[in-house]
C-alpha cells in the first residue's frame, strides 16, 4: 500500500493517493481550492466540480482581485514573456506606456473604461488606429502570460479600431538590383549619416527580397537552422517552434552565404534597416517591409550574375 502524502497525478489538477481522488483548482489572483472524493468517484465527476470551481473563481478575478501591483507585474512580464518576441523593444515601450498611466495600482481594479478613455486620449493626439490597437494588444497579453489563457482582461469588451488597408506594393527587379548595388558602394564608403552601413544591412536586405519571409523569423534564426549542404532553412515561428523547411534556389542560398559571412544573426532595428535602404533608393513611398513580398522575383531573372554581385 503506497502513503497517503503521495499522490499520483491522473489528469490536470486530479490526483490520487492510496485511499482517495483530490480534484485541485488554482486560478492566480483568485485562490486555490482542493477537494476530497473516494477512489470510487469517476474522473468525469471530478472534473465537473473543477469546471465549476473555476467559473468561480474566474468571475471572482473578473470583479477585481487579480493579484499584483502593475508596474511590479509589468516589469516580471518584460523579463520572463516577451524575450522570444523580434519586436521585444516595441513591446516594452507599450507597457510602459500603461505603467505611467496605472503605476502599481493593483491590476485586479483596471477596468475597461480606463483603457477606453487611454485609446480616446490617444486618438485626440492624432495616433494611428493600428498603433492604438498594438497598445491594448500588449496589455492584453501581459493578462493573459500572467493569469492565464483564459483569464479576464480589461481588453475584453474592448473592440479593435478598424485601420484602412493599403494595397500591396510590389518593387521591380531594377529597383532591387539598384538597392543592392548602391549598398555595397555606401560599405565601400564606409560611413552614412547617423552611423556605418555594414554587409549586415546588405545581407539581411537579400535574405528578405529573396525568401519572402518576415524580418521576424530573420531575427529569430540561428546557424543550425540553416543547412546550405542540403538547401534548407527551417524558420522558426513566434513561440519557438518551426515553420515548414524552405527550399533555398540559387538567389536564397546566396543570400544565405552573404548572411552568414556577415555574421548578421539576431535581432536588428528594422528602422535603421529601413534607413539605409532608403538611403541606397528604396522608394520613400513603400515601406521597406514590402520588400518580403517580392518572393518570386529573382535577381538572376533579371540576367544578375550571382558571382558578380556576391562580392
Amino acid at each position: 500500500m503506497k502513503r497517503r502524502d503521495h499522490r499520483i497525478k491522473i489528469a490536470t489538477g486530479i490526483y490520487r493517493d492510496a485511499v482517495r481522488h483530490y480534484g485541485t483548482v488554482n486560478v492566480r489572483g483568485a485562490g486555490f481550492r482542493e477537494k476530497r472524493f473516494s477512489l470510487g468517484e469517476s474522473i468525469a465527476t471530478i472534473q465537473k466540480w473543477r469546471e465549476s470551481q473555476k467559473a468561480q473563481l474566474l468571475d471572482v478575478a473578473v470583479r477585481g482581485t487579480v493579484a499584483g501591483g502593475f508596474a511590479r507585474d509589468a516589469q516580471h512580464y518584460l523579463k520572463t514573456f516577451t524575450s522570444h518576441l523580434a519586436s521585444k523593444k516595441s513591446r516594452k515601450q507599450e507597457i510602459n506606456l500603461w505603467v505611467r498611466m496605472f503605476g502599481d495600482r493593483p491590476r485586479g481594479t483596471i477596468r475597461p473604461s480606463d483603457v477606453a478613455k487611454a485609446r480616446i486620449k490617444w486618438l485626440d493626439a492624432g495616433l494611428a488606429p493600428k498603433t492604438c490597437n498594438n497598445r491594448v494588444d500588449s496589455l492584453r497579453h501581459l493578462y493573459h502570460a500572467l493569469d492565464g489563457k483564459q483569464a479576464w482582461t480589461p481588453c475584453d469588451d474592448i473592440e479593435k479600431l478598424y485601420v484602412h488597408r493599403t494595397p500591396m506594393r510590389f518593387v521591380d527587379n531594377e529597383t532591387i538590383l539598384m538597392v543592392d548595388a548602391n549598398l555595397q558602394r555606401l560599405e565601400l564608403l564606409g560611413r552614412r549619416k547617423g552611423g556605418i552601413i555594414g554587409p549586415k544591412i546588405r545581407a539581411r536586405f537579400r535574405v528578405l527580397v529573396s525568401t519572402g519571409r518576415r524580418p521576424s523569423e530573420i531575427m529569430r534564426t540561428q546557424p543550425s537552422d540553416i543547412d546550405l549542404e542540403r538547401r534548407v532553412w527551417l524558420p522558426r515561428d513566434g513561440k519557438g517552434g518551426f515553420s515548414p523547411g524552405v527550399y533555398l534556389n540559387n538567389d536564397m542560398l546566396a543570400a544565405w552565404e552573404l548572411f552568414i559571412a556577415a555574421g548578421a544573426w539576431g535581432h536588428y532595428h528594422t528602422d535603421r534597416q529601413a534607413t539605409a535602404l532608403r538611403l541606397a533608393g528604396w522608394p520613400k513611398d513603400i515601406r521597406p517591409y514590402n520588400a518580403r513580398h517580392t518572393l518570386g522575383i529573382t535577381l538572376s531573372e533579371s540576367g544578375a550574375d550571382l558571382d558578380d554581385i556576391g562580392s
